[in-house]
């Protein structure tokens, strides 16, 4: 390892499981009053004069600064174990739509709400939207592109539906806490996929999850961690509990529906296919080359 001699300071974080170590950050002496301080986000240099410290990081910098990274969005998953941890995922360029691609996935006057859905997540400091639709409809899909188009001023965090308890974690707030700290100049948002069950209407089942998505997205609290939180649900609106949906503290409500034969015609098209003749397709549907088949139901009722 280079400058391993001047290696003054280290901290390693273990995974789970004892098999991977990261090292979260790196203090190096390069003489008496000359040190450096590396992590994944900075680069802090420590002299006698502002000119030497400047000098120190700008060779560092140059020696062992990462290669740019790819153009497209990320996104970082969430690990819960002994710690909060988070994982960074990144996406292909494939998943940032141009406005025609776009309108061919998602219908007409779909590009138009996208932007004001841009709009909005910039200029509100924190918040909650649901995507609401059966699956196959597009909307992870739309989610790849937003992080995409968001990249340079958003930060998007995925928590899997397995560990949806850890909403109610009082470790949580201190991971946010430390985030924010971190990358004060970016804005959070939070995706929780499939989370119909920590949405519907309070139970025992669920009340801690519904209590933290409403105080992490319009309470004291979100006026702190300016998280912005986004749900994808199978259920229908009607399900979820009624203050998530109060005035103010729902940003969005989209309900993504399977397209009309026309529309998921001309899409098919586009990628040099076509579809069977049927009432409507989702894009899933769409993009394995479905084939609707009659489902036959056996008829009940009553015969004289």
């Amino acid at each position: 390892m280079e400058n391993s001699t001047a290696l003054f300071r280290s901290v390693c974080r273990l995974d789970t499981d004892d098999r991977l170590q990261k090292w979260d950050d790196l203090t190096f002496r390069f003489g008496p009053r000359s040190f450096l301080y590396a992590d994944e986000t900075r680069v802090l240099g420590y002299a006698e004069t502002a000119q030497d410290a400047e000098q120190l990081v700008s060779k560092f910098c140059g020696n062992y600064s990462k290669p740019p990274a790819p153009r497209a969005g990320c996104f970082y998953l969430i690990r819960t174990g002994r710690e909060i941890s988070r994982e960074l995922v990144l996406l292909g360029t494939e998943t940032i739509l141009d406005e025609h691609v776009f309108s061919l996935h998602y219908g007409k006057g779909s590009w138009d709400w996208h932007e004001d859905f841009i709009t909005r997540l910039r200029g509100s400091r924190h918040g909650l939207s649901i995507f609401e639709g059966t699956p196959g409809t597009g909307k992870t899909s739309y989610l790849r592109h937003l992080m995409g188009v968001l990249k340079e001023t958003h930060r998007f965090y995925f928590i899997p539906t397995a560990t949806m308890g850890v909403l109610s974690n009082p470790d949580f707030i201190g991971f946010w806490a430390e985030q924010r700290l971190r990358h004060a100049d970016m804005q959070f948002v939070v995706i929780l996929e499939d989370s119909d069950a920590a949405l519907m209407t309070r139970g025992a089942d669920n009340r801690e999850q519904v209590s933290a998505i409403l105080n992490l997205s319009d309470g004291m609290l979100a006026d702190f961690l300016r998280l912005q939180i986004i749900c994808t649900i199978n259920c229908q609106a009607s399900d979820i509990d009624q203050a998530l949906l109060r005035p103010g503290r729902l940003l969005c409500h989209r309900v993504f529906h399977r397209l009309e034969y026309a529309q998921a015609s001309l899409l098919a098209e586009s990628l040099g296919r076509q579809l069977p003749n049927a009432q409507d397709y989702s894009l899933a549907e769409v993009f394995a080359g479905y084939e609707p088949k009659t489902l036959r139901r056996p008829r009940i009722g009553f015969t004289a």
